[in-house]
């Protein structure tokens, strides 16, 4: 009724100078969608905002907007706008939610969201809250869950699931997607999910056997005839850290705070469990969960904290607490308070190894600030003289490499990384043939190696590649300096190539500077050497390609 006064409000006072067309919700939503379609979520954001100005009291007009907007946070390249524009995201889904809690497309959107972020945001129990509603409604009145919307929630239902660790309820929901929709993209999609699963646990599995018994048996019998003991319990945790079997130390240590809430040392352990855990790096869990490492180091550092109000004069605590501070990534925001922590025990009466290896990791913690000053230049001021000279002062001394335990025929492809980020890049090195079909990946950095195509860092390798696997090349991840990788000329099956054109690739993607290159180099095979070096842009300032035949040096 409100819309319909102001557009008669309106006509009225324009006259003669013509009509005033009122879009419906339906057309705006039309518009909208187009707009996504072809890329522009802008504009689609645009729309659904005009659509909420003039259905106010319109759920699915707000659910729509909630969902452009949350979409657009996914593809920002500033970390800083993602975080405000998913927390705009929520509050229109939490608006739609509020006007019609039984409107299925409201709680879908919100429910996808809520999985789909990170966990640390603290929305993935009430996503998946959202999608088992539907379920529900499903359930009591099937006429009003559209098929495609009930696939759509058993899609994000199992994704929800696996996070949360329920991976039995993440299969069941990937199955009704089978059941539900057979022989389409989804149940295909599902089908791989639910594949993917099952390596996870059998990798799990064969990792939790060799693991068997490492616990101390005098401590095992003890904790088994005394259960809740929060002392015997840590001791057992600590066991486990000391063997490097952090997730049974995790397990154990979280079993002792449920006994005792306000045991510091409980929670000490742990935090230094969970950051154990974290430098592990990259593993196949990181397909399941892509916020594996940051949950874990923002659990650490909760635990920590934790510690630290229990016993805040503990010297030995603020030690361990200020140094990780320093070294987790800038995102869990503990630089300063790390710094604050050394700072304290270099002041105090600790003994002098421990004020050395403050005033060390001090040093490191100003070196970091210092630097985040350089990487806002290039992030900022991409264009200016003073970007320049960043990359000019961070460029690193070429290196060579021992050739002669290499048997030819080989490619050497030799590059530097010309940036540091506040965390080491994604970066992939990959061979395709003359007509750009995927030959073999030389290189791909830990993250990207394990997430595949769910992760959007390298999407010209992952576009290239078709997410093959790439175990056996996956490393950690490299930064600046010099780098060198020798190709042996076998494709991904390990038969050797034939003589001809191939290209060699490589692709970098920095992180929160948002800074990215591609390049790539020809290179001919055959009975004669070839080489070829490119030199363009900051981050890949050099890449040299170099054929080395049959008897040549």
């Amino acid at each position: 009724m409100r819309v319909l006064i102001r557009c008669f409000i309106a006509l009225v006072i324009i006259g003669s100078a013509g009509a005033i067309q009122c879009m419906t919700l339906d057309e705006f939503v039309k518009e909208a969608e187009g707009y996504k379609n072809s890329g522009n979520l802008l504009q689609a954001m645009s729309t659904m905002d005009k659509a909420v100005k003039e259905y106010p009291d319109n759920s699915t007009a707000y659910a729509y907007s909630g969902l452009y907007t949350g979409m657009q946070a996914g593809q920002t390249q500033n970390y800083m706008e993602a975080g405000r524009l998913s927390l705009r995201s929520f509050e229109l889904l939490d608006k739609a939610v509020s006007l019609d809690s039984l409107n299925p497309t409201a709680r879908l959107y919100r429910g996808l969201m809520g999985v789909n972020v990170p966990s640390f945001l603290g929305r993935l129990e009430g996503g998946i809250k959202d999608l088992e509603f539907i379920v529900r409604m499903h359930e009591q009145y099937p006429d009003r869950i559209p098929n495609n919307l009930l696939v759509s929630t058993y899609h994000f239902l199992g994704m929800g699931y696996q996070k949360k660790g329920e991976k039995e309820k993440a299969r069941l929901a990937w199955e009704k997607v089978i059941e539900i929709a057979p022989g389409t993209d989804s149940a295909k999609s599902a089908e791989e999910d639910i594949k993917k699963l099952l390596e996870t646990e059998q990798s799990e599995a064969i990792k939790e056997k060799k693991t068997e018994g490492t616990a101390d048996t005098g401590l095992e019998e003890k904790t088994q005839k005394e259960p809740e003991n929060p002392i015997l319990l840590i001791e057992k945790g600590k066991t486990y850290f000391d063997d490097g079997n952090y997730e049974e130390a995790e397990k154990v240590l979280k079993k002792a705070i449920s006994v005792d809430a306000s045991n510091m040392e409980a929670y000490k352990w742990l935090g230094l469990t969970l950051a154990s855990e974290a430098e592990k790096g990259y593993d196949q869990r990181i397909y399941a969960n892509r916020e594996l490492r940051t949950n874990l180091v923002f659990e650490a550092m909760s635990a920590l904290d934790k510690a630290v109000s229990l016993a805040p004069e503990d010297i030995e605590l603020r030690s361990v607490r200020g140094m990780l501070g320093v070294n987790f990534p800038f995102f869990v925001g503990k630089l300063e308070q790390g710094i604050d922590d050394l700072n304290m025990v270099v002041k105090s009466n600790a003994p002098d190894s421990m004020k050395a290896s403050a005033l060390y990791w001090l040093g490191f913690a100003y070196q970091k600030k210092a630097m985040s000053r350089w990487i806002e230049v290039v992030g900022k001021y991409s264009d200016s003289k003073a970007s320049q000279m960043v990359f000019d002062e961070m460029s690193p001394a070429e290196g060579h490499i021992e050739l002669s335990k290499y048997h030819n025929p080989i490619v050497v492809i030799d590059f530097l990384l010309g940036f540091r980020d506040e965390l080491a890049p994604q970066t992939a090195v990959w061979i395709e043939d003359k007509d750009g079909k995927f030959v073999k990946t030389i290189y791909v950095s830990g993250f990207s190696g394990y997430a595949k195509e769910k992760q959007v860092n390298l999407p010209k390798w992952v576009k290239s590649s078709e997410c093959v696997d790439a175990d056996g090349v996956t490393g950690a991840s490299i930064n600046i300096g010099h780098h060198t990788y020798i190709w042996d000329l076998k494709d991904i099956s390990g038969k050797k190539v034939k003589s001809g054109k191939y290209i060699v690739k490589a692709e970098v993607s920095y992180w929160p500077s948002m800074q990215y290159q591609f390049v790539k180099a020809p290179v001919q095979l055959g009975r004669k050497e070839d080489r070829t070096v490119v030199e363009e842009g900051n981050l890949i300032p050099h890449l040299e390609v170099k054929y080395l035949p049959k008897g040549g040096k």
